[in-house]
């Protein structure tokens, strides 16, 4: 037996649409409070919303001391994978110091600023020489095993790419930099970046 409803179909639409009113307003503001009221960066690369985890990695600089995940939260990272005997490695070597020369006239930023390329090789001569001719370049490599996992973080198939990845100072990917972006685009979009992060 079922009981009748004693409510109008008027009445219950009201509640009905009462309670997705809440459910809105309730989102929004849960949104507000975890997020705070700042409008998301808008850059000419890929914003990365939310930023995506870096995992622990263990690599190496050609001159052996170790790099780990804790380095990249000291600062401001601008990152890329390639072989500096390629091709593909040297346009992305190009790009990492193309964006910071950008940036010269702002030494406060540059000064936060580190510059790494993850060697698809171990062949560590050739970055030997790169490290040497420019200091603002890190050159890092490990067996594949060791790089796989931030591989896999950032999204890369086996393919290399000269794409560039921003990691903001809590070790979190906050964009990617694509291969068609300028250098005036890509020290835009660090700025950018930067400012967002500095708001109160």
């Amino acid at each position: 037996m079922f009981l009748r409803n004693r409510h109008s179909l008027g009445v219950r639409l009201i509640f009905a649409f009462g309670a997705m009113a809440l459910f809105v307003l309730g989102y929004q503001w849960g949104n507000q409070q975890q997020f705070g009221h700042a409008e998301p960066a808008r850059i000419h690369g890929v914003l990365i919303q939310p930023p995506g985890e870096i995992p622990e990695f263990s690599l190496r600089d050609p001159f052996g001391r170790p790099v780990g995940r804790a380095d990249l939260a000291e600062g401001w990272t601008l990152l890329a994978f390639g072989d500096l005997a390629d091709a593909s490695g040297q346009r992305a070597a190009q790009r990492l110091i193309e964006t910071r020369n950008r940036l010269a006239d702002q030494p406060p930023l540059i000064a936060s600023l580190r510059l790494i390329l993850i060697q698809t090789s171990e062949r560590l001569e050739l970055a030997r020489d790169f490290a040497r001719l420019s200091p603002a370049l890190r050159p890092l490599a490990g067996p594949p095993e060791s790089i796989a996992p931030l591989r896999d973080a950032l999204g890369l198939t086996s393919e290399v790419v000269p794409a560039l990845f921003v990691i903001g100072p809590d070790a979190r990917l906050l964009a990617i930099l694509p291969e068609t972006e300028s250098g005036a685009g890509m020290a835009e979009d660090i700025e950018t970046l930067i400012a967002t992060q500095a708001r109160p």
